[in-house]
């Protein structure tokens, strides 16, 4: 592999690296919001006199297709929030383009490389070889216990834990950390990782893109009760289309 090659393959590994952390804390900031949202979505209709189980009932059609993965049918009238899977608001403009424009910057327009077929799976049977051969050296059944401590057996089957999580979740960056703390050669299909990387990278923008959109997270960013109000009157408008003044 060429030097140049390999620096552009460690920085995609570390873009992958970061996205990810990036996403799991969006997705963890709607998931902790959803109730806090619903709780104060109920205060704001008391507050403001409306009638919400009435509304849920005159509008069940239209939530439901708004809620396409959620059941219409709420108890007491509430408006279901699963965790981080928020409605986004409708904006004529934001339906127009594509959710990861929302994090498109200059440092990661770059062009990605078309698909060729078989690359995930091809990708995924590579990394399912380095699994095995981690597994040789940090699953229990695998190594030799009578030489570590209890905290370092504990250790090495977190390690094991979270390798094979990352095999199926596809955060192969994990397998590539960890062969190299384990010093295990890494496989030398760099550019067609380097290519499945760019791809990979796009998805994560995009599924970061969509969370960001979603009433959930922007009510976890709202830093005032203005700004929270704000939300509350753009919510209700979309469900029910009524202005609160």
């Amino acid at each position: 592999m060429s030097a140049s090659r390999k620096l552009k393959w460690k920085k995609l590994v570390n873009q992958l690296r970061y996205m990810y952390e990036e996403l799991d804390i969006v997705e963890e900031m709607s998931t902790t919001a959803a109730r806090e949202f619903q709780e104060y979505y109920d205060e704001f209709c008391q507050k403001k006199d409306i009638d919400i189980e009435q509304l849920n009932k005159n509008h069940a059609e239209r939530i439901k297709h708004l809620y396409s993965d959620a059941d219409a049918e709420t108890s007491a009238g509430k408006i279901p929030y699963s965790g981080s899977t928020g409605i986004v608001p409708f904006d004529e403009q934001s339906v127009a383009s594509d959710p990861k424009d929302a994090l498109h910057t200059e440092e990661n327009a770059f062009e990605s490389d078309s698909p060729i077929p078989g690359d995930d799976r091809e990708m995924h049977d590579i990394f399912s070889k380095l699994f095995k051969k981690l597994a040789i050296q940090l699953h229990p059944d695998k190594i030799n216990t009578m030489d570590l401590t209890d905290e370092q057996q504990a250790d090495m089957l977190k390690m094991f834990t979270t390798a094979r999580s990352a095999l199926d979740e596809r955060r192969y960056f994990i397998l590539i950390d960890y062969a190299e703390k384990l010093k295990i050669p890494l496989p030398k299909n760099y550019r067609q990782q380097i290519r499945w990387m760019k791809r990979e990278l796009e998805t994560v923008r995009t599924s970061i893109g969509e969370q960001m959109r979603t009433y959930n997270y922007m009510f976890a960013e709202a830093d005032s009760e203005e700004a929270r109000d704000d939300l509350m009157k753009q919510f209700i408008q979309q469900l029910f289309q009524i202005d609160i003044p």
